[in-house]
């Protein structure tokens, strides 16, 4: 286990969540047996394990290969999850360069282990997609077909329906499924590689940007919860650098169980990689404890949803895992010396 957490925005599960009922698959009976949160359909916004989800997305999409149903689930990536915050972003890119560059900077904040470069080869640009806490995990390919097919979707955007990559490579040894061959006919598709990468024409990155299209594979703004990521050019790379630590992944990954109640110690331990006694330690190493940082996870989750006009304050308290209205008056003022009314009328004043 990494000594940082490895969290995802939980939108991109539910995108396998839509393939595997399609398929058939009995998602609901492995839903409820699982280490996932109990709702997670319904905050797409909220962060989840990404071993445990790509593990959950192996199990019970067991009858399928693990290419196949990476290539199916990054294929579904819905445009339904693009807030206003990166359709502007977006759109006011002048180029294919920078219209990429934004969508680096997104996809980093939605994978807290995702790494990207750009290097030149000749008269061409490989984008190589790097997920630091996967190593050679061996469903890593789940997450690098959601990578490389947001890729793919910028450069459909810039160079047509019909563009395809010159290649794409895996660290995953799975072979590539016949689903891809038939949609990618022209592509090199290597196994078993050091990263996962994409290799395209740099001349569509230079092409001004033009139209109002969108990319189906972007995500939401979390700016707020995660810190923005930037990116620092240098000899034609990228490297992003991150606003993570231990106690505010801690806190992410609560977020999405609250709303069944507290989480039980032992069962944070397991999503986590660590045993009961080893996460208390890191706790006690950040001079924290669990109930603090779950009383934290409360309010960070209850003042996100408080920015919701439409929101009501019973509505968010029961959502957070709050015991009833007035519990969760009481400690929201002991964050912010303010009850929830009152946090929201001075809010909304500032606007």
């Amino acid at each position: 286990m990494s000594p940082r957490l490895a969290i995802v925005r939980a939108a991109h599960l539910r995108d396998y969540l839509v393939v595997m009922r399609r398929i058939g698959m009995p998602v609901d009976r492995e839903l409820a047996r699982s280490r996932l949160p109990p709702q997670i359909e319904e905050t797409p916004d909220l962060y989840v394990s990404v071993p445990v989800a790509i593990e959950w997305i192996a199990h019970c999409g067991r009858d399928l290969e693990p290419m196949a149903l990476g290539f199916l689930g990054a294929r579904q990536a819905s445009r339904a999850s693009i807030k206003p915050v990166h359709l502007t972003e977006m759109l006011a890119a002048q180029t294919g360069y920078r219209r990429l560059e934004a969508f680096i900077r997104i996809a980093c904040r939605e994978d807290n282990g995702l790494r990207v470069s750009l290097r030149q080869e000749g008269d061409q640009t490989r984008v190589i997609c790097d997920m630091v806490h996967l190593g050679r995990h061996p469903f890593i390919c789940f997450a690098e077909w959601l990578n490389l097919q947001g890729v793919m979707s910028v450069m459909s955007d810039l160079a047509g329906p019909n563009w395809r990559p010159r290649e794409l490579t895996f660290v995953s040894r799975y072979a590539p499924p016949d689903l891809a061959r038939e949609a990618l006919p022209d592509t090199r598709i290597l196994v078993g590689q050091p990263y996962s990468s994409i290799l395209i024409d740099s001349v569509h990155l230079a092409r001004p940007c033009g139209g109002t299209s969108i990319p189906s594979h972007t995500v939401s703004d979390t700016e707020s919860r995660t810190g923005l990521a930037s990116i620092e050019q240098g000899n034609g790379a990228s490297d992003q650098v991150e606003a993570w630590d231990f106690l505010h992944l801690l806190r992410m990954l609560l977020q999405p169980y609250l709303n069944g109640g507290r989480p039980d110690l032992s069962l944070v331990a397991e999503i986590v990689g660590m045993s009961t006694r080893t996460l208390q330690r890191r706790l006690q190493q950040s001079r924290s404890s669990y109930s603090e940082v779950l009383q934290e996870a409360r309010f960070d989750l209850a003042r996100s949803l408080l920015d919701e006009p439409g929101a009501k304050v019973i509505d968010v308290a029961m959502t957070s895992g709050y015991e009833s209205q007035q519990h969760f008056t009481r400690a929201f003022r002991r964050f912010t010396g303010l009850t929830p009314t009152r946090y929201r009328r001075a809010m909304a004043g500032k606007s």
